[in-house]
């Protein structure tokens, strides 16, 4: 049985009052709990975490197709913006058994940065999004949360470290909206927040 490994969650009932994708919620350490990943994969009651980065370069996002050699059917020929994953037990980062949250963040976010993508590139301001991406609209959907870190850069340096991933490239949020794009709900969530912000 694949997914045995334990990650960090969240009970769904804590972040309730979602709407359009987003909830406003602040992530505390008495919300965190443990989870094998098989057994979350299936249950609604919980929301697994996943710190998560987008890449900006000159008002546009870079943008990545999910092949079939992944391992995630549910996502196959979907276009995305956002890098990461899982939020592993192995990432926290604790001090007298008290979990330190903001170390914790960073050291799955550097770990899945490192896997998934190659940046020549230099990353000149980064900030986390108020807003967690918390969305009802697929399966996967329904047992995931995002913590969204945007990362700008002073070129279009970046690179799929991965086969399953295809790059396409840097395109503005605008186009990625209304063009011909398979879109996972996540992308088009974090696009309308672009085109937003640039209004």
């Amino acid at each position: 049985m694949k997914h045995q490994e334990h990650i960090v969650c969240i009970k769904a009932e804590k972040v309730c009052n979602r709407k359009n994708g987003f909830v406003d919620y602040k992530l505390k350490n008495e919300d965190l709990m443990l989870g094998q990943r098989a057994s979350l994969e299936r249950d609604e009651d919980f929301r697994q975490l996943l710190p998560i980065s987008i890449f900006l370069h000159d008002g546009k996002v870079w943008a990545y197709e999910r092949t079939s050699k992944g391992n995630e059917e549910r996502l196959f020929n979907k276009v995305a913006v956002a890098v990461g994953g899982h939020w592993d037990l192995a990432d926290l980062v604790t001090s007298n058994s008290v979990i330190d949250l903001e170390a914790s963040l960073k050291k799955a976010t550097e770990r899945e940065l490192e896997e998934e993508i190659k940046l020549s590139s230099t990353i000149v301001e980064s900030y986390e999004l108020e807003r967690k991406i918390c969305a009802d609209d697929t399966e996967v959907d329904k047992v995931h949360m995002a913590v969204v870190y945007v990362h700008k850069l002073d070129g279009d340096g970046i690179e799929s470290a991965e086969d399953q991933l295809k790059t396409l490239g840097f395109i503005s949020p605008q186009e990625l909206l209304s063009g011909d794009y398979n879109l996972e709900a996540w992308a088009r969530i974090i696009c309308e927040i672009l085109v937003a912000d640039q209004e």
